[in-house]
């Protein structure tokens, strides 16, 4: 398995054009619900969901209250849990008194043990791809027909499409992508094969003799 990643232009700070340059962006595959992270951990650690999921919220009550009374938690080798506060009002005199109307709560900060971060580094296997979301620029108009050929072409290769493959060979929007998929179906042109995120495409085969059949008349 492979975390997929994009290569997006970074702006240029002085706004030149001729001095674009790329980074690299995790393409996310999926968001983990609590309820599917649960039951990911119980496959993979062996653990009973319902254990898995009381001590899960049992740390995030805890969790809470501990840095809520101003204290930093560590939580293994996840690393060190902490708040920070903001001023309502803006001062530059230590004299001048603010009051504790003035100082809220900001935000939890995380910061990762090196040991975490090693882990991840390890486990990493990064294989590149073209996000579905990413602005496409100087994309050429294509017919449907064009694009029916180049599929053909790439079934010939690689025997199957998956729908983020149809959108990068088409050019498409991901729901016009689909639609056409849909669409070549109907027409006997493709056979879909898996549920779900597995889902393929395949050619679909003809069987020998079949177009030459046609409805006896009714006596």
């Amino acid at each position: 398995m492979s975390a997929y990643y994009d290569l997006y232009e970074t702006p240029s700070p002085d706004g030149k054009e001729d001095k674009k340059s790329l980074h690299a962006r995790i393409c996310p595959k999926m968001t983990y619900t609590k309820k599917e992270f649960v039951e990911h951990v119980a496959m993979f650690q062996h653990l009973p969901k319902n254990m898995i999921g009381a001590a899960l919220d049992a740390c995030i009550d805890e969790l809470c209250d501990l840095l809520a009374d101003g204290n930093i938690v560590e939580l293994g080798e996840l690393g060190f849990f902490s708040t920070s506060l903001k001023c309502l009002r803006e001062t530059d005199d230590e004299k001048k008194k603010i009051r504790s109307e003035s100082v809220q709560f900001q935000n939890v900060h995380l910061r990762l043990s090196s040991t975490f971060r090693k882990n991840i580094r390890r486990t990493m296997t990064l294989e590149r791809t073209h996000s579905t979301t990413k602005k496409l620029k100087n994309v050429k108009v294509t017919t449907e027909e064009t694009r029916k050929e180049r599929l053909a072409l790439f079934l010939q290769q690689n025997v199957c499409i998956n729908k983020n493959e149809y959108i990068q060979l088409s050019g498409l929007t991901r729901h016009a992508a689909i639609d056409e998929l849909n669409k070549f179906i109907r027409q006997g042109f493709l056979r879909r094969r898996g549920m779900g995120r597995s889902t393929v495409y395949v050619r679909q085969e003809k069987v020998p003799g079949q177009e030459n059949i046609t409805s006896a008349p009714n006596t």
